[in-house]
């Protein structure tokens, strides 16, 4: 399943991309700009989350925004996000990462003030 969350978006900054004083990219870099903020830590805990099924406690503490597109007639856009997943797996007390990419789209509700953002529908695989 996709992992998605909403978060709230400044009137100012919504002006400034309307207005395109600032590009998508530097939006998007302002919006998770703060370490610990809540759009930050928010983000993730999305992130980690499509590792939750491998075990090991997976947590992500940083990305990298790498892809940007953005229709700014729509409010709407996509960015590919790198990262890497540490996992702790405390029985074993071994420790392991590894990189992931993952593509999230992005809708900006200029009424409400908010963005939400929906992840890429995660691989499955089959066992056998």
């Amino acid at each position: 399943m996709a992992k998605d969350f909403k978060s709230a978006v400044s009137a100012d900054k919504l002006q400034e991309i309307l207005s395109k004083e600032i590009t998508i990219e530097q939006f998007l870099s302002d919006f998770f700009n703060e370490k610990g903020s809540k759009p930050y830590t928010d983000f993730c805990r999305a992130l980690a989350s499509y590792h939750d099924e491998e075990g090991g406690s997976p947590e992500v503490r940083e990305f990298e925004i790498i892809r940007f597109g953005f229709d700014t007639d729509k409010l709407t856009g996509e960015f590919t996000c790198a990262f890497t997943v540490y996992f702790f797996f405390g029985c074993s007390g071994i420790n392991s990462d590894k990189r992931d990419t993952i593509t999230w789209k992005f809708k900006i509700d200029a009424e409400d003030l908010n963005i939400a953002f929906t992840g890429e529908e995660p691989w499955v695989s089959d066992a056998y």
